[in-house]
């Protein structure tokens, strides 16, 4: 999932179980949801709201007439444990619930605009997250734009695209990944490509070709430079090595 979604949901009177790869948050317009999260239990009601970290086996129940909002949060942003970032069940204060009313109301009007539900979720999770657990915004840039990166390795992907799809200047991008990575976004980037790159090596079945494409280098020759440059190596050597430990054949 790219896009922060909000909605306010309603559920069937059937127990349903679900399982799905982003994280999510419940909170409470009318009535109440039972939830059992496997390793912990609990309800989601007029005080508390549920934190669903992304692939949680999760089973629910709640009646027809109750209602909640329901938040599906990119992977993206790096907030996944409940035991790390948001607690399973939390408790909800003033704010909270003000946000709450707030978008309830509003979507009951109109269309949520994804300008609207990236503000209104960032307001949320500033609140419900601990303090102490809250990544600052420089972390939280740096883990979008590695995330971007990943999802579009294979592309010619420049620093100024990277730095346009998470919202930020190409220079605070830069600042950003030298104070909490020590390393420029660029720099970064060609590692993860070569990591990728190494990965494929260890695949007999894969040609040096097609992985420098699959690994976002423009031809062998490039990925053959990169990794001269890089890593003090070639692909050729790097793949007989590789094969070597794994037992395969070249």
């Amino acid at each position: 999932m790219n896009e922060t979604v909000v909605e306010i949901r309603r559920y069937s009177e059937e127990i349903e179980r679900h399982q799905h790869d982003y994280p999510q948050v419940i909170l409470p317009i009318s009535g109440a949801l039972e939830i059992d999260l496997g390793h912990r239990s609990g309800r989601v009601s007029s005080s508390t709201g549920a934190f669903i970290s992304a692939g949680c086996q999760h089973a629910f129940y709640a009646r027809q007439t109750d209602s909640f909002v329901v938040l599906d949060l990119p992977s993206r942003l790096g907030i996944g444990e409940p035991d790390k970032d948001i607690p399973a069940f939390f408790a909800i204060g003033r704010e909270v619930q003000g946000l709450i009313d707030y978008i309830a109301a509003l979507a009951a009007s109109q269309e949520l605009s994804a300008s609207l539900r990236r503000a209104w979720s960032t307001l949320l999770l500033d609140r419900i997250i601990p303090p102490g657990d809250r990544p600052d915004r420089r972390e939280l840039a740096v883990r979008r734009a590695t995330a971007f990166m990943q999802r579009n390795l294979a592309e010619p992907i420049r620093i100024a695209d990277i730095a346009e799809a998470i919202g930020m200047s190409p220079t605070r991008l830069h600042e950003a990944f030298i104070r909490r990575r020590a390393i420029t976004p660029h720099a970064y980037l060609v590692a993860m490509r070569l990591d990728a790159a190494e990965r494929m090596l260890a695949d007999p079945r894969l040609s040096i070709a097609d992985i420098a494409i699959f690994s976002g280098h423009a031809d062998q020759s490039a990925l053959t430079r990169a990794m001269r440059r890089e890593r003090n190596s070639t692909p050729a050597e790097a793949r007989r090595n590789l094969l070597g430990r794994t037992g395969g054949k070249a």
